[in-house]
């Protein structure tokens, strides 16, 4: 069986823009509609960018931890970290132990960073290179 070529479609902003004025029964006459209307879409998607968190850029990671490591580095592009659990695996059984994030100032405030046990909090020291602390250490 033959396949035919597929194509994307992928409208530029003249064409967005063309087609909201034939929505509201209008016709793009000049060229400062379309300037205008470049500057409305990017208005609206500004705004839209600065209304929170942008679902498309979360991104799932994993990390595996090592007995007595406490502080892990990440890439250079995490900006935040919006959950961590700890995932164990026994027999082929997952499961998945949230942990709870602490702020900077608690982080500081744990007397023994050096403690082995479960993990159970984390803090995203958020430098050039990010870093993530956990504690107890595994």
């Amino acid at each position: 069986m033959a396949l035919s070529g597929s194509t994307n479609f992928e409208p530029n902003i003249t064409e967005f823009i063309e087609e909201a004025y034939e929505r509201c029964g209008l016709e793009l006459r000049t060229g400062y509609d379309l300037k205008s209307g470049i500057r409305s879409a990017n208005l609206m998607l500004a705004e839209w960018a600065n209304r929170g968190l942008n679902q498309w850029t979360i991104e799932q990671a994993t990390q595996t931890v090592t007995e007595g490591t406490s502080s892990y580095s990440l890439n250079s592009n995490i900006i935040d970290v919006l959950d961590v659990v700890l995932r164990r695996t026994v027999n082929d059984v997952q499961t998945d132990i949230s942990m709870n994030r602490i702020s900077r100032s608690e982080y500081i405030n744990i007397p023994n960073k050096n403690t082995k046990a479960r993990p159970s909090q984390f803090f995203l020291d958020k430098l050039s290179t990010p870093s993530l602390k956990i504690w107890p250490a595994p």
